[in-house]
């Protein structure tokens, strides 16, 4: 075991409009897909490519389950990495076109096939679409780690990515069953792939913009740390803890997300309603998380406001159970939850993502190993595999309710669709607003933590080969 000093020098710069913008343009792109697929993937899998609900649960989760696990190592693989564009942006550039493409091809079906070969094409596409997703994203959350060390100027980044996560879904949400419908012409496997095609193309610029306009100026060691000294960094490290029960909750609310077009289809009988609510929700987004720039500024603990989204979110989405969506007066009420709910979404991914860099200095000052990308990824290993355990558990409930698609759905049926898409996901809002009552990096910590770093050259790192 080696140590390796890192030069003195002040990392905590401050980056302009115009870098910030440039930087949030990448997760403009990123819910081209991510919102795509974990909006409307499991209705597509189950209403066009006519695939059993079960056999659409199981296949959503057995790829989000494999792509947790490997996050963790690609995540290592960009900490490791060294050329002269950095050690994260190259992942961005190379492996965007590849992505897309995948989300393309992932979003075509063909009716001619046996449902085993649909249900094979399905299964692959998305295998590859969520490691390819992983290796965009999981260098670009890592990202800010190596932009600028001031605390502030992170939860910025973080505000404006997810203002611009959120300007995405909007435009997602208002355009993508119109799209459908345009482009389709009545054929809904076509129109769902040419929505791809076209929204997919719209996202490659925006990851250009991303690669041209950020610069890593913060030393990140070049060190070659063997994974059993990486994953020594969990032990006792309650920021990431805290982050991981909270994205966990989130990962796991996305399945009770994604029954909300069954929701709209069937309860409400109306999927442009689920269009209209989607982008009011997605809109709102963009102003809570925006107002994280300010609001941060407030606060001793950052951990304050993203809890507050979740309670707020939480409570809306338990009000919108008992609404009667079949009703005018239903309707409004519905979207009144929905601005609430939107408020709250924006505040909570705006603050989560600015806290997770954060503990990169906590993992070096208190372990002595630079792991930015390790860290991130383990804490999106915990929303992946959420997401992954929840898509299962829709796909589950589904069959268990005898959902049949296109019919008319059953009293029970109804009210099990109901059940998951708001009571199951305002508890689990609430339980990660109690998660991030853990989180005890407050700013005074934290500063106090980058200044101890800094009298020691920047911290010693260690390598451990």
């Amino acid at each position: 075991m080696t140590k390796t000093a890192v030069p003195t020098a002040d990392e905590r710069v401050h980056l302009g409009v115009w870098r910030r913008l440039g930087y949030a343009s990448g997760d403009f792109s990123n819910n081209m897909s991510w919102s795509l697929v974990s909006g409307y993937l499991m209705f597509y899998l189950t209403d066009v490519a006519l695939l059993p609900a079960v056999a659409v649960g199981t296949m959503l989760m057995v790829p989000k389950a494999f792509d947790a696990f490997i996050d963790p190592f690609i995540g290592n693989m960009a900490d490791r990495t060294n050329t002269r564009w950095g050690r994260y942006r190259p992942w961005i550039l190379f492996a965007c076109i590849p992505m897309l493409i995948l989300n393309v091809l992932t979003f075509s079906t063909f009716p001619a096939w046996s449902e085993g070969g649909r249900f094979a094409w399905a299964s692959v596409t998305y295998v590859l679409l969520v490691v390819a997703y992983s290796l965009v994203n999981i260098p670009y959350s890592a990202l800010p780690a190596a932009l600028t060390r001031d605390a502030d100027v992170r939860s910025a980044l973080a505000s404006y990515r997810m203002t611009a996560a959120f300007l995405s879904m909007t435009l997602l949400s208002f355009g993508l069953i119109r799209v459908v419908e345009w482009a389709g012409g009545g054929d809904a496997a076509l129109g769902y792939q040419r929505a791809a095609i076209i929204f997919s193309l719209i996202a490659l610029p925006f990851y250009l913009i991303t690669f041209f306009s950020t610069k890593e100026v913060v030393h990140v060691p070049h060190v070659k740390v063997r994974y059993k000294y990486l994953f020594a960094t969990l032990k006792g490290n309650a920021p990431v803890w805290s982050l991981v029960g909270a994205f966990f909750a989130w990962g796991v609310l996305q399945g009770g997300l994604s029954m909300r077009l069954y929701y709209f289809t069937y309860n409400a009988g109306d999927q442009i309603l689920f269009a209209n609510n989607t982008t009011i929700q997605s809109a709102v987004s963009m102003v809570g998380a925006f107002a994280i720039t300010s609001l941060v500024l407030r606060v001793k603990n950052k951990a304050v406001l993203p809890a507050f989204g979740f309670y707020l979110a939480g409570a809306a989405c338990i009000v919108c159970f008992f609404l009667p969506i079949d009703t005018t007066a239903g309707v409004w009420l519905y979207y009144v939850m929905s601005i609430l709910i939107g408020l709250g979404q924006g505040m909570i991914l705006a603050s989560l993502f600015g806290m997770v860099p954060d503990t990169t200095e906590y993992t070096i000052w208190r372990y002595k190993i630079h792991a930015a990308g390790f860290v991130s990824a383990f804490i999106t290993f915990a929303m992946k595999l959420g997401t992954a355990l929840s898509a299962a558990g829709a796909g589950y409930v589904l069959s268990w309710i005898g959902y049949v698609a296109g019919a008319q759905q059953t009293g029970s049926a109804l009210f099990w669709i109901n059940f998951s898409s708001h009571i199951f996901v305002g508890i689990l809002m609430l339980l990660g607003g109690l998660c991030l009552h853990f989180y005890k990096l407050d700013k005074a910590t934290y500063d106090r933590i980058v200044d101890e770093l800094d009298a020691q050259g920047e911290g010693q790192v260690q390598e451990m080969a």
